[in-house]
């Protein structure tokens, strides 16, 4: 007999191990972009129950997970002891992690966990663990930055090639990297909606054309959208 469970988000190893425990169960598979589980039990099979109190456990769609980078000074007993007084949080609370090398703190809830119960677990870490919001933002740019010296020496790159290859010369290279000069610099800082804001303030002329401009906004806003 075949047992099919659809759209199933299934945390996979666990599952399938914690499987081992139901009888009756003679072949397992379970497919991750179908979302989709299979079993080949005895035709006499009574364990659903037990399946489906398996499948509550490890479906991820059943959870929240959230994770607060830069965590310093984590006490694992003080932070549950403050969800425990949280009545938005103590009954929905799974587990607690912490990785000391990151600094990461993970928390598993079960849903539903909404804007409320996010903002009242933003309020303990805030004030518990040394949750540092200013050095959060600094180690952001830092990423920025360093992403936009990686971004710009490639455009950079490019518009080279471009005077090697004959498709311009290095007069309008020249003309075009003035006409972008407050778009590097912020790309450079990490800024890039500051780039962004310059980037829509220049004006197309000369070497510096329409595709020039439009290439350079599909880019940044491309970053924007992944990043912020």
């Amino acid at each position: 007999m075949e047992i099919i469970r659809e759209n199933l988000s299934i945390d996979v190893a666990p599952f399938m191990n914690a499987l081992k425990s139901v009888e009756g169960i003679t072949q397992k598979a379970y497919d991750s972009e179908l979302k989709k589980l299979t079993l080949t039990v005895f035709d006499s099979w009574t364990k659903e129950g037990e399946l489906d109190a398996l499948i509550s456990e490890y479906n991820l769609d059943n959870f929240a997970f959230i994770v607060s980078p830069n965590v310093n000074n984590f006490d694992n007993s003080e932070i549950q002891k403050k969800i425990r007084k949280e009545a938005l949080l103590k009954d929905k609370l799974i587990s607690i992690g912490y990785n000391y090398s990151t600094k990461d703190l993970s928390f598993k809830f079960s849903k539903p966990f909404d804007a409320a119960e996010l903002a009242a677990l933003d309020a303990i870490i805030d004030n518990l663990v040394g949750y540092d919001v200013i050095t959060q933002l600094m180690n952001s740019y830092v990423q920025k930055s360093s992403d936009g010296v990686v971004y710009y020496n490639k455009k950079r790159s490019e518009l080279v090639d471009s005077i090697f290859k004959g498709v311009r010369t290095s007069a309008e290279a020249f003309e075009i990297d003035v006409k972008i000069k407050n778009v590097k610099d912020s790309l450079l800082t990490g800024d890039w909606i500051t780039a962004q804001t310059y980037l829509s303030m220049t004006i197309v002329e000369g070497a510096y054309t329409q595709a020039i401009k439009d290439e350079f906004a599909t880019e940044i806003q491309e970053y924007i959208t992944n990043n912020y």
